[in-house]
């Protein structure tokens, strides 16, 4: 069992792994398997399969009597699909069938469909993994002392908004929260990261990319705008922080709602990550910038999402400059709801909160079998 980390080509690493990987639920292994966590479509090249799983063991799965399992939960990359015929399946003669795919985008099976049909190829073994509930539930456990969406009306700030990486959609919503004078409204963090970028990076992404659209084209054909560095229980954004640390606690308490910038927007992959699962583990309604139909491949696990008091039209918008001016509007609405309107919203909230939070302790089949 071991995990190739190559996010930087540089310095690509092999890396052992002490704990057991996921029980294949859903999925009758009944043959030896041979697990391996990767990063993405480039780990095949740096690690090739024939180096690293035993020669009698992968003769076992050229002869089908083993399987390898293959697991880039952690990651979106519908090309890690294209990587694994060309490096493993064509290089190394193994049959599709020897192979169990454990991903974590629920839309994986319309690229394979696809991939598989244009290459006329037979069809790996496809597993769905919900990872991140795992991690929500350990916020579950660690926020069990907290009481968002508390009875009484007076609240710090409205929303909350974590970031850590500059994905470009991050920067693209605090400008428009900055255009909007909405920044106050809610604890926000963007500051530096481990990716090195800042505001020139990505006014100058940000305006290539929305030189056609009518409004977006505007805002960023002006000089750039340099915001501070904004910080809320610590500076250290380089530190990924997919465990729940319970700094965090109070600026869910202090606020009534979430904006989650996902993993994807630009991208149009649906990923659920460890950012929504703690939002529900909190009992926080959300806001989710994300590609789009997130909310939909949400509403198939069994949550609710917040349709009866969010305006969630912004979910089905495929332009991508539309959908988060339509997120934005829709946070400003929020912000301004008077007392006796936003006390009305919180008893719908609380509602659909508990009702998650439940779903996200009973859940059992997180791995789910796609094909």
């Amino acid at each position: 069992m071991i995990y190739l980390q190559t996010y930087d080509d540089n310095n690509p690493q092999k890396i052992e792994l002490t704990t057991c990987p996921p029980k294949l639920g859903g999925f009758d292994l009944k043959l030896p398997y041979y697990y391996i966590q990767f990063s993405g479509p480039n780990s095949f090249r740096h690690f090739p399969i024939s180096n690293i799983v035993p020669k009698n063991l992968l003769d076992d799965i050229k002869t089908g009597k083993a399987f390898l399992v293959l697991d880039n939960a952690l990651e979106y990359f519908y090309e890690s699909v294209d990587a694994i015929y060309a490096d493993i399946v064509h290089k190394e003669s193994i049959d599709p069938k020897q192979i169990v795919f454990i991903t974590g985008v629920p839309t994986m099976m319309e690229y394979i469909d696809q991939f598989c049909s244009n290459k006329k190829v037979e069809q790996i073994k496809v597993m769905y993994f919900s990872l991140f509930e795992l991690t929500g539930r350990d916020t579950f456990i660690k926020s069990m002392d907290s009481q968002p969406l508390k009875k009484k009306i007076k609240y710090k700030k409205k929303f909350l908004n974590l970031n850590r990486r500059w994905r470009w959609h991050r920067p693209l919503l605090v400008t428009l929260l900055h255009k909007k004078g909405l920044l106050d409204d809610g604890y926000v963090s963007l500051a530096k990261a481990d990716d090195g970028k800042g505001w020139n990076h990505a006014w100058s992404w940000l305006s290539n990319y929305y030189r056609g659209h009518k409004t977006l084209g505007e805002i960023f054909s002006n000089p750039v705008i340099e915001l501070p560095d904004m910080y809320l229980d610590q500076e250290d954004l380089v530190t990924n922080r997919a465990n729940h640390e319970r700094s965090i606690n109070k600026y869910y308490e202090e606020t009534y709602f979430s904006v989650i910038t996902e993993t994807t927007y630009h991208e149009n992959v649906p990923f659920l990550s460890e950012k929504i699962f703690k939002a529900i583990a909190m009992g926080h309604p959300f806001i989710i910038a994300g590609s789009p139909n997130t909310l939909e491949h949400l509403r198939k696990l069994g949550y609710m999402t917040y349709g009866s008091i969010i305006d969630e039209g912004y979910d089905t918008i495929l332009d991508h400059g539309d959908r988060m001016l339509a997120i934005v509007d829709e946070i400003e609405r929020l912000c301004n709801l008077d007392k006796q309107e936003l006390k009305a919203w919180l008893v719908n909230a609380r509602q659909i909160a508990t009702h998650n939070k439940l779903t996200l302790k009973r859940r059992k089949n997180l791995i789910i079998n796609m094909n």
